[in-house]
């Protein structure tokens, strides 16, 4: 591992946790999501930018030199901090459940995850990405996603991103 400080290693623990929630959550919902794909070429590119920012760029930071131009160290409270933002994450990420009785725990979860990837990656480019990419995201479908809450329970989430989809 290119970067290997103590606050790169909570990162990937993190990372690590995320990713094998999501996958569980992923597996578990093939059988019983039925979800309408929605997404336009816009929503399909912030889906990539969301991609990159939480999962490509750190990795290139972790295992390559490529970003080393862009990294400063982090102080210790504001990693402290990170750590402390990532509990929370993971814990609501995996307590969090698409449905409509629990709207805004996984996005709240991706939010508190991508800021603590901003406080432990101490590199100015990768750092930010994560909370940028998924705060474009999130801006393009809040519109929407207000608009089926609105509608009542009919209407509720079906996706494991904390992003509504109608439910076929």
């Amino acid at each position: 591992m290119h970067h290997a400080g103590m606050f790169d290693v909570v990162f990937l623990a993190m990372f690590a946790l995320c990713f094998v929630i999501r996958a569980l959550r992923e597996v578990s919902h093939k059988r019983t999501r039925a979800a309408e794909s929605r997404e336009g070429a816009f929503g399909k590119f912030c889906l990539l930018l969301v991609l990159t920012g939480s999962t490509a760029l750190p990795l290139l930071y972790l295992f390559t030199p490529w970003f080393d131009v862009a990294d400063y160290a982090v102080h210790p409270g504001v990693g402290g901090a990170g750590a402390a933002l990532a509990v929370p994450g993971i814990v609501l990420l995996w307590k969090s459940r698409p449905d409509p009785g629990r709207r805004f725990a996984p996005a709240t979860a991706l939010f508190l995850v991508a800021a603590a990837q901003l406080f432990l990656i101490g590199n100015a480019v990768v750092g930010p990405a994560f909370l940028l990419t998924y705060s474009i995201l999130y801006a393009s479908r809040i519109e929407h996603e207000e608009e089926q809450w609105r509608h009542g329970p009919g209407c509720g989430l079906s996706g494991s991103d904390g992003i509504a989809r109608r439910n076929s």
